[in-house]
């Protein structure tokens, strides 16, 4: 009998927990993420602020699973899925469509921002893992060292 294969796409907490609770089983996995590392997002608030820098709150999703034997990680993103056949298709810059099949699927792929309803907050408070004016997360971390160092 063939090996069951599980292909998790998303590697954010619920595909990594997921990735994980399959440590144990002879099933393969197969965990598909279009980035190379995981970002620990509750402290995405300590890099905009400077208290960490972004290094410090991304691990690379390889590094987490090396240990996990029956886990494979690809760099790529899903971009359609074929319930029919079985099979996920994911894209990366070397390589399109390329036909990735399964017995078992499991769609982690995050959440989005959320206002709450007030979408128009959205132009006045951009989401932190989008970087909002700058690359790197931070915003413009002179008006808080300012703020800091007039405290007592």
């Amino acid at each position: 009998m063939a090996q069951t294969k599980v292909v998790i796409v998303g590697a954010g907490f619920g595909g990594l927990a997921a990735a994980k609770a399959l440590r144990n089983t002879p099933a393969s996995v197969v965990l598909i993420d279009r980035n190379n590392h995981h970002l620990f997002e509750p402290l995405l608030y300590q890099v905009a602020t400077s208290v960490l820098t972004a290094g410090q709150i991304a691990s690379p999703i390889r590094g987490i699973l090396r240990r996990q034997k029956n886990a494979t990680v690809i760099l790529g993103e899903v971009i359609g899925v074929d319930k029919d056949r079985k099979c996920v298709f994911s894209s990366n810059a070397d390589r399109k469509n390329v036909p990735i099949p399964y017995d078992y699927l499991i769609l982690a792929t995050g959440v989005t921002q959320s206002y709450f309803g007030h979408n128009e907050f959205a132009q006045y408070a951009p989401g932190l893992k989008t970087g909002g004016r700058r690359p790197n997360g931070r915003g413009d971390g002179r008006r808080s060292r300012r703020l800091r160092a007039q405290q007592p």
